[in-house]
Formats: structure tokens, C-alpha cells, sequence
């Protein structure tokens, strides 16, 4: 979702382990993100989730042969260091497995540096479809990927609204046009008029943007992108006459949305990966410790923590200890139960049972409302 400036490449000093003792072998996650610059409050938030379920494991389920620990990795931003970290991490022996990146652009640089050097790697939180596109057998990502989340969204949020037009609005860039054709893909399928408005960002208006967007009729308006982008054309929709209903992608799933666009957007659908962690029975004491670590739980911070979940279980499953028997015991297949939901992959490294989570907007603040898909994980 986030794009990346080519930045000079610099040594780095590894910062020793964090989160193991040092007296037992130590099994080391490495994480790849973007840790200084406008970013590094995103990637600080995904280093948080890891190393609080490597304390978890190291207090209450480490096996006595070995503790965890996480090794940070700063990509800068910078595609060539965002792969070159993929060497650093090799030359590390304690390293097994790899979590990253922060933003699709650095994802897609290292994809083939992590093949290269044998290392499972989990994405967190990047969703764009060419993350896993690429025809490598050593990824998984945890959300749903962008086209699918469109799809997901307009089953859930369409249902009910018998043959109402529907209009997809997206930007240029980075993200929301494979949400928005997702969106109109699945209310294709459920019998709906639908289609794609895609505008250049540098060139559009609010208000031309309205314009062109009232000239299709639509009774109800998906908005796929960020909150920065499309709130303020949501908001000409409003001034310019448009009374139907607003449904939105995960990009408006933040505060700026509830402190700006609350009443433009009041009772809308607004999608997200996150499901309500109060509301999983399998999470409670999980979630309990990880508050006390983190202060405020985020959806950055919450996949980081599935993620390592995930290598833990893998590697725990097959008594894996090798950057080699991880990966092979995540090929493998099977379940695994994580904070943010049970996952299983198909060969390209998606979920098996993709899910998002729709929550309303209000004055006060998002409340959930239902999955699109009920599987029983949340109450």
C-alpha cells in the first residue's frame, strides 16, 4: 500500500536478540521492515507484535531445548535493502524463519532474495495480489489480498440490496483498484449493476470526481483506497446531492476517518482485516498479555503477532529448528490457530479461508458488526 524511495545502501550494526535469555539456544525470527523515516512507526508496531508472542512462547510454551528471540532488520525503505537484508538474516545461523515487509514495493524487491537463501517468510500486513503472484513456494501472507477482500466486501455489504447499482471509486497507485475490482466482480455475480471509476490522483478534484461518479446513478458507492484520498470526494458526493449509501475498503479503517469524515460516513461498512480481538475465545489471555506489552493493540502489531505465531507453531509442530525444516514443515500443510484467526495456504501462499471484518462508522468510533464469512472464530 505504501510506496518506497530509492535510498543509498549502508552497513548495518545488528542490535543483539531481543526477548530470549541467553543461557539455551536460541531460535531467532527475523523481522524486515522499515524502521526509520515516515515509516518507522508502522514497522516499530510490527517488531512490537512478534516480540511479544516471542515473550509469550519464551514464558509459557518455550520447549526446554531452545527460547526465541527476534532479530530487527531496517529496510530504509529501500528495495535494494530490503533484499540485501535477506543475506544479512542468512549469515545469521540462529535465524529460521522471516517476517515482512512493511509495504508492498519492499516485499515484492526481497521475494526472491528470501527463495534464494531458503527462508519461510510471512507478510503481516501488505495485501496487494502480486505479493503472491510470483510463483514462489516460501510465502504466506495472512490477510486477504486485495481482490479477494473487494469480493468478500460486496457480498457481505450488498447483501440484501436486490439489483442496486453500485459504483466503485478508486486512485491511481499503489492501492485500491484490485479492491475496487474485486467489488465489482462479486456484485456482478449477485445480479448488480456495477463498475469501476478509476481517477488520476494528480489531476482529479473532489468535486470533478463527484461529478463523474453521480453521472452513473449509482444507490451505493464503494470507496476503495485511503481516507486522506477518497474521504474528501465522499464528502462532494454528500455536498453534491448523493443520498445512497457509502460502503469503504481497510484503508479508511483509522482514526482520521471516525475524526473527519464520522458524519459524511455515519452507519457505513468500513472493511478490515482485524477481527474484534475482545470477541475471540481462543485470545482472550493472549490478547490480555499482549495489551499489557503494547499498550494499544493495532492491526500492524496484531498480524506481526500471528505471524510469529505462525513460525512458532511451525516449527513446534516437526521439532523444526532449521530455516530449511520451518519452511518444509509449512508446506506441509494444516491448520494453525493464531490471534487473528486459523490459517491454512493454498499453493501461492494465501489463505486457504480468507476473511475480513465489517465494522459501521460512528461519532464515537468503529463498531463491529459481523465477518463476511462466519467460521466461528469470532463470537
Amino acid at each position: 500500500m505504501l510506496a518506497g524511495r530509492a535510498l543509498p545502501i549502508k552497513a548495518q550494526t545488528l542490535p543483539p536478540p531481543i526477548g530470549a535469555p541467553q543461557f539455551l539456544p536460541q531460535l531467532t525470527i527475523a523481522v524486515n521492515v522499515t524502521l526509520s523515516g515516515d515509516l518507522q512507526k508502522y514497522g516499530n508496531e510490527i517488531v512490537k507484535g512478534v516480540t511479544a508472542a516471542v515473550d509469550e512462547t519464551n514464558r509459557f510454551n518455550a520447549p526446554v531445548s531452545h527460547v526465541w528471540g527476534v532479530r530487527p532488520l531496517d529496510d530504509r525503505d529501500d528495495p535494494a535493502l530490503a533484499a540485501a537484508n535477506a543475506n544479512v538474516a542468512a549469515g545469521d545461523s540462529t535465524v529460521v524463519a522471516i517476517v515482512g515487509n512493511l509495504s508492498a514495493a519492499m516485499t515484492l524487491a526481497a521475494l526472491r532474495r528470501y527463495a534464494n537463501t531458503g527462508f519461510a517468510v510471512v507478510v503481516p500486513t501488505v495485501t496487494a495480489d502480486a505479493v503472491t503472484q510470483r510463483g514462489f513456494h516460501n510465502v504466506y501472507r495472512l490477510p486477504a489480498k486485495d481482490s479477494t477482500a473487494g469480493r468478500l466486501f460486496a457480498g457481505a455489504a450488498l447483501e440484501g440490496k436486490r439489483g442496486v447499482p453500485a459504483i466503485a471509486v478508486a486512485f491511481d497507485g499503489d492501492y485500491g483498484y484490485e479492491v475496487a475490482q474485486g467489488f465489482v466482480t462479486e456484485a456482478k455475480r449477485d445480479g448488480h449493476p456495477a463498475d469501476v471509476v478509476l481517477f488520476p490522483l494528480k489531476s482529479t478534484t473532489p468535486p470533478a470526481a463527484a461529478r463523474t461518479v453521480l453521472d452513473r446513478s449509482p444507490q451505493y458507492v464503494f470507496l476503495a483506497g485511503k481516507t486522506a484520498e477518497l474521504g474528501p470526494v465522499a464528502e462532494a458526493l454528500r455536498a453534491a446531492g448523493y443520498r445512497g449509501d457509502f460502503g469503504a475498503s481497510d484503508g479508511f479503517y483509522n482514526t482520521q476517518t471516525i475524526e473527519t469524515y464520522a458524519s459524511v460516513l455515519d452507519g457505513a461498512y468500513v472493511a478490515s482485516p482485524l477481527p474484534p480481538l475482545t470477541r475471540v475465545p481462543s485470545a482472550v489471555q493472549l490478547v490480555t498479555d499482549f495489551e499489557r506489552e503494547v499498550s494499544q493493540v493495532t492491526a500492524f502489531s496484531a498480524y506481526a503477532y500471528g505471524a510469529a505465531q505462525l513460525l512458532i507453531s511451525a516449527s513446534q509442530r516437526a521439532n523444526a529448528t532449521t530455516r530449511t525444516t520451518v519452511l518444509r514443515s509449512l508446506q506441509s500443510g494444516g491448520v494453525f490457530t493464531t490471534i487473528v484467526g486459523q490459517f491454512g495456504f493454498n499453493i501461492s501462499g494465501d489463505p486457504l479461508i480468507p476473511n475480513i471484518y465489517l465494522y459501521t462508522v460512528h461519532k464515537d468510533g468503529f463498531k463491529y458488526d459481523r465477518p463476511a464469512i462466519r467460521t466461528g472464530f469470532v463470537l
